[in-house]
């Protein structure tokens, strides 16, 4: 079992970095985590080698969220074999690969609504409040030209 700092370092990242990549990896890191005396953080090898894999495809190019997504995949879809998850292939069968896209379209659903909700907050803010009409003896007269 590996500390924060240890799998830090066996991944390639800040001890932040790390602590951020468990927090979007939550589910499928689950199993990988302990906790140690004092209530520290301890992964073993099968958590640093999905790490690795998600840092590997966002290395390429990939969001955080799609790299999750497709290790997850490839985790599932092997079943757990040790050898899947280091090579990171994509799963024999595409049920696995369906799971994975739908749960990234709920999460990108579950992401609009709350920015919708944002929005619907922040547009009265941006808006400027309506113009009061003058009493009549107030109201500027039209300039004869």
């Amino acid at each position: 079992m590996l500390t924060i700092e240890e799998a830090a370092r066996a991944v390639g990242l800040s001890e932040r970095q790390l602590r951020r990549r468990i927090e979007a990896t939550g589910p499928l890191l689950a199993p990988y985590l302990r906790r140690g005396d004092k209530n520290r953080l301890l992964l073993d090898q099968g958590a640093v080698e999905i790490l690795r894999d998600v840092e590997a495809r966002r290395a390429s190019g990939a969001t955080l969220q799609d790299a999750r997504a497709w290790v997850a995949v490839s985790v599932r879809g092997e079943h757990g074999s040790e050898a899947g998850q280091a090579s990171g292939q994509a799963p024999a069968t595409p049920s696995g690969e369906v799971a994975a896209l739908r749960e990234l379209i709920a999460e990108l659903r579950d992401e609009r609504d709350r920015l919708r909700a944002e929005v619907d907050r922040l547009l009265p803010l941006a808006l400027p409040a309506p113009r009061r009409r003058l009493p009549w003896p107030f109201r500027r007269r039209p300039s004869s030209g």
